[in-house]
């Protein structure tokens, strides 16, 4: 009787009980979902206002290039975004760029 679970037990070992593609497919779930809830993103480094479209004062951060973004309203030359960290802000419409396109 001892001798089915230990060969079990050793052909899991042998072989390796793997669960592979699981994570990586769990990952590109993740990002296929993300991609559709934010199907933008920003082409270089670009200033952002919480605040409104203000030039006349510093900015209250700046998000980096490849950082997906959805457009929640476009104003000219500033969209108010919304980013996948929460970021709620303005910046200019010229920092945006569908994913995969480079900016000039």
């Amino acid at each position: 009787m001892r001798s089915k679970p230990t060969l079990l037990l050793a052909i899991l070992l042998i072989g390796g009980c793997s669960a592979s593609g699981v994570p990586e497919e769990a990952e590109e779930k993740a990002n296929a979902a993300a991609q559709a809830e934010y199907p933008a993103e920003i082409g270089s480094f670009t200033a952002y206002y919480t605040g409104g479209p203000q030039q006349g004062r510093p900015p209250d951060g700046q998000l980096e290039p490849g950082t997906r973004v959805k457009v929640l309203e476009n104003a000219g030359s500033y969209a108010l975004i919304r980013t996948a960290d929460g970021i709620e802000a303005y910046v200019s419409t010229a920092a945006i760029r569908a994913p995969g396109t480079k900016t000039e």
